[in-house]
């Protein structure tokens, strides 16, 4: 009797104290790697994600006093995203003196490589050299094993590049969805693989079977003749 008593108040208890392990419950349980975080959690724990490669940065003049930084980064991460990123684009003279900090925020799409912009930046009177680009902080990584959309670009060779440099193309949307805000940027190297120029325009959405027309253009000729022109793009 006394036994079945026991069975009856340990399994009342066991039914109002005991929670099943979760991925938000603030403790590593169930087969986490970390707090809330690998195994089957959506997060992936800290150690687990490789940072991003920053792969080259500068800045360009648009006109008189206003320039654009640019960052072109790979996130190594083959599966995994980050939906807010803090970054910093610290702005050099050619004496290596620091003339301006940019920060802001943005997110990075899983394993492959994109560019971050810093538009508007308006320094007068300053002739920038450089520019050092870091990420300072970063949200959880998310784990992505959706497959990507499949979109085709196709665009055109530079043109009225004596006055104002311009491309045109186009981005279809051969996936069987529609796609929110896609982010494209267009590089554009000299013989020596240098980025001498660089552009960024958006496609707010792309239904799915679908093209749309974008194009890039640019305030004054280049310093030097471009060689090759890549477009890329995201999502945002």
């Amino acid at each position: 009797m006394v036994l079945v008593v026991a069975l009856i108040v340990g399994g009342i208890f066991w039914k109002i104290i005991y929670r099943a392990p979760s991925c938000s419950d603030g403790y590593k349980n169930g087969n986490e790697t970390g707090v809330d975080c690998g195994g089957s959690c959506k997060n992936l724990c800290t150690s687990d994600a490789l940072t991003p490669v920053v792969l080259w940065s500068k800045i360009f003049n648009i006109s008189g006093d206003v320039y654009s930084a640019v960052a072109y980064v790979e996130n190594p991460n083959l599966s995994s995203k980050n939906s807010k990123a803090t970054y910093k684009f610290r702005i050099f003279d050619a004496n290596n003196t620091l003339i301006t900090v940019k920060e802001g925020e943005t997110s990075i799409p899983k394993g492959k490589k994109f560019a971050i912009f810093e538009t508007g930046i308006v320094l007068k009177g300053l002739k920038p050299k450089s520019v050092d680009f870091e990420f300072a902080s970063f949200s959880p990584w998310v784990k992505d094993i959706e497959k990507e959309p499949i979109l085709s670009l196709k665009y055109s060779s530079i043109m009225s590049a004596s006055t104002t440099p311009t491309i045109t193309g186009s981005i279809s949307n051969l996936s069987l969805q529609s796609i929110g805000e896609i982010e494209l940027v267009a590089l554009l190297l000299d013989s020596n693989e240098n980025v001498i120029a660089a552009s960024r325009t958006f496609i707010d959405n792309l239904l799915k079977n679908t093209s749309q027309d974008f194009f890039f253009t640019w305030q004054k000729p280049f310093d030097r003749n471009p060689s090759v022109i890549t477009v890329i793009y995201r999502q945002l």
